[in-house]
């Protein structure tokens, strides 16, 4: 028996408008930022709650400063410890001034997926046409347009509002695990850029659209016209530049927004504004109403260290509109319907490292503690943090004795591998080894080119990923 469902009425309906452009840039800005070459502040929310992952002891002390922050700062032995990828949805929300916070459809959706022992992150954004299973209170799902999740979940009352409809909406979509949120409009993103002094475009297309409007309300417009060259934007500015689509494709729209983007990541790292915790949280507590998000704000300095350490290069962007199929419904809406082996493949791009793909390393995984089942748990986290095949990943309880240090021996020189693994699994560096003579029976499986011993110390958090991934 099918759970599908009708799709719920919506309790608020609106007046029809014109479709929204592309006004939520910021989200762009305010999520990769976050995990670039020093974003704003305020993106760095995006990723502070990474406290429960991987800065659990760490406190505020007097004068604001962050005490030593795994995943940051060094240890006590001087290793570089890592964790496991933290998945935030950044939301923006297709809502004018004058509206309040009503709760309406969220015309940009993008996942920034970080990897903290590499300080790097990738994004992936999904089209706001995209025709996906949305699910309802009932454990059942209605075919929609993703951009609706967020309305449907508030005024439908779902239970924990629209971000955990539009989080759970996405993670069945990815298949992956949605970690956090972040939520905000274009009205922040304004703010944010004029915070920082504006920024540098370099315009490499003309743009004329005299008729841009922020509000679409009858002649309130603000031209939006570049020429091509270097060009000083305010947050208004750079707003109806990522915004408009007169005259030009979504392509050429997703092209503007990206040289924003990179923009607003340089002029924060000329500013160095990153690189004063106090600063940070003096920032943070100033503007911190243009977002909205579950992530808490104890962390921002710690996230702050780690974020400015980042270089422009350390961030990437995906899409999944290669993985989709224009499509007429039954109604006659024009949606996009998604690929399930394409979006497969897109997120197995965006979770993946392209070293530890080349080295194609088969590693054994032996529990070397008492916990049942580590050695598979292991696995798992490993699956879904370095994306490393099922079929090259073995776990086994072939250890001979209880260990409370992990182990990780390279037996044919896929040191990238084995040392991504120790940053995986929270072990320093130089518990990596290469074989001695007595390790010879080590392997359980000849083809095994590494062989984790997991000791007590290994931190395996598989809540990172769904169920059964």
């Amino acid at each position: 028996m099918s759970n599908r469902q009708g799709p719920p009425r919506r309790p608020t309906p609106r007046a029809p408008r014109p479709r929204p452009k592309f006004r939520n840039q910021l989200l762009f800005v305010f999520g990769i930022l976050a995990l670039a070459a020093g974003a704003f502040y305020t993106a760095l929310v995006v990723a502070t709650q990474v406290d429960q992952i991987f800065f659990p002891d760490t406190q505020l002390r007097p004068g604001g400063l962050i005490g030593k922050l795994p995943g940051v700062d060094k240890g006590d032995d001087g290793s570089d410890l890592g964790g496991g990828r933290i998945n935030i949805l950044v939301m923006g929300l297709d809502r004018r001034p004058y509206e309040g916070n009503a709760a309406t459809r969220t015309d940009t959706m993008f996942v920034m997926s970080i990897d903290p022992s590499t300080k790097t992150a990738r994004g992936v954004a999904m089209p706001r046409d995209l025709y996906v299973d949305i699910p309802t209170k009932g454990g059942g799902s209605f075919k929609e347009r993703i951009n609706t999740a967020y309305e449907y979940g508030e005024n439908g009352n779902y239970p924990g509002g629209g971000q955990a409809l539009a989080k759970k909406t996405v993670e069945n979509l990815l298949g992956i695990k949605i970690n956090y949120y972040v939520l905000i409009d274009f009205q922040g993103f304004k703010q944010l850029i004029d915070l920082i002094g504006g920024i540098d475009v370099d315009v490499d297309s003309p743009v004329n659209d005299p008729f841009y409007s922020d509000t679409e309300r009858l002649n309130d417009f603000y031209p939006c016209i570049f020429d091509v060259g270097v060009h000083h934007m305010n947050g208004a500015d750079a707003l109806c530049y990522s915004r408009t689509r007169r005259n030009s494709s979504d392509f050429d729209r997703i092209q503007r927004q990206q040289r924003v983007i990179f923009a607003a990541m340089e002029k924060v790292t000329q500013l160095k504004l990153l690189a004063d915790p106090t600063n940070v949280v003096s920032l943070w507590k100033r503007y911190k109403d243009t977002v909205q998000t579950d992530i808490s704000d104890l962390q921002i300095p710690g996230f702050a260290k780690l974020a400015a350490g980042m270089q422009p290069s350390d961030v990437s962007f995906l899409t999944l509109a290669p993985a989709t199929t224009p499509y007429t419904t039954p109604d006659g809406a024009a949606v996009l319907l998604p690929s399930e082996k394409g979006i497969q493949q897109i997120v197995d791009g965006l979770l993946s490292d392209a070293k530890v793909e080349q080295e194609k390393a088969r590693v054994e995984i032996q529990n070397g503690t008492d916990k049942q089942g580590f050695a598979q748990r292991a696995a798992t986290f490993l699956n879904t943090n370095l994306r490393i095949p099922e079929e090259s990943l073995m776990a086994s309880n072939a250890a001979a004795s209880n260990h409370t240090k992990t182990e990780i021996v390279d037996f044919t020189g896929k040191r990238y591998t084995a040392e991504r693994i120790a940053g995986v699994l929270g072990v320093p560096k130089d518990r990596v080894r290469s074989p001695t003579a007595a390790d010879s029976a080590l392997r359980t499986d000849a083809s095994a080119d590494i062989v984790v011993i997991l000791g007590s110390d290994a931190k395996v958090d598989t809540s990172s990923a769904l169920a059964g991934q």
